[in-house]
């Protein structure tokens, strides 16, 4: 069998990050109706959050995702409430401005503090792997993908099985009928704007022990998630969850067969096909925000 078995491991632990990484730009869109071009400078904030955490108190980055979701949780409700509620009500363009711009000052600030210079967090762990069977695995890869399965797992129970999540799902399918019952949509704007936030946040611990950041990293991050979100649809973990694993496999088969300068090409090329042939992706339902 070759290299295959090593590829296709390979892709899935890949894609599951790329899975729980996304979910919350997917959530975002599904619930909001709004891109957020700021995301992946989320997930770049939350490496250095972990990166800080680790060079100045020595806490392991796996160990304070807890903290870098708090943190993350409290910046997107806070952002939603001073910032994105008050543009929400003008144009939809107006949005994308203001996240451009809000991911142009987070950027050019992490730049300001830490510099541009590659940042990474050196883990003891980071090099340690292991044999099963044909092919070989880094210890640390293991461990973000069942990290990712498990935080991933965890907001699919808030949303399915919570009051909460049953919120967020029924103003994401019907605003008007969600004030009809007395659930408030600005109250679940800054819920998921915050849980979204966080869940940036708290892949960027993951992100950080998986390879090396800069402050500019974020745009690259933020088309990752908007293509996810395009091949599996908007709202659902199922959604995100194929749409990472599909990234996932497409990443990694390209860059072994074509060389990894073709990636970014055949990302943007299947993203293309995916607007022309079946917008609402592999699993997405009617409407934007059918959960």
């Amino acid at each position: 069998m070759g290299i295959l078995p090593q590829l296709i491991l390979e892709s899935l632990l890949l894609g599951t990050f790329y899975a729980f990484m996304s979910l919350g730009f997917s959530l975002m869109w599904g619930v909001l109706n709004i891109i957020n071009l700021a995301y992946g400078t989320y997930i770049i904030l939350g490496a250095y959050t972990a990166y800080t955490l680790y060079t100045g108190l020595g806490v392991d980055p796996l160990l304070s995702i807890p903290f870098s979701f708090l943190l993350g949780l409290s910046f997107g409700v806070l952002l939603q409430r001073v910032l994105i509620d008050r543009v929400m009500r003008l144009e939809p363009f107006m949005v994308l401005i203001l996240t451009f711009g809000l991911d142009v000052f987070l950027s050019n600030l992490l730049n300001l503090i830490f510099r541009a210079d590659i940042r990474s967090i050196d883990v003891p762990y980071a090099e340690r792997s292991f044999v099963i069977g044909p092919v070989i695995v880094t210890e640390v890869k293991v461990l973000v993908f069942f990290l990712s399965l498990l935080l991933t797992g965890a907001v699919y129970v808030l949303l399915q099985k919570t009051w909460t999540g049953r919120s967020i799902r029924a103003v994401a399918l019907d605003r008007e009928g969600a004030q009809i019952v007395g659930i408030s949509p600005g109250k679940v704007f800054a819920v998921t704007s915050g849980l979204g936030t966080g869940i940036a946040f708290s892949s960027g611990n993951l992100y950080g022990v998986l390879q090396g950041f800069t402050p500019f990293d974020g745009g690259m991050l933020t088309v990752k998630a908007f293509l996810v979100s395009i091949v599996g649809g908007l709202g659902r973990v199922e959604s995100a969850l194929a749409g990472g694993l599909f990234l996932g496999f497409l990443e990694v088969f390209t860059a072994f067969y074509l060389g990894e300068g073709w990636k970014f090409f055949a990302s943007l090329l299947v993203m293309f096909l995916f607007l022309l042939i079946r917008p609402r992706g592999l699993l997405g339902g009617k409407y934007y925000g059918e959960v």
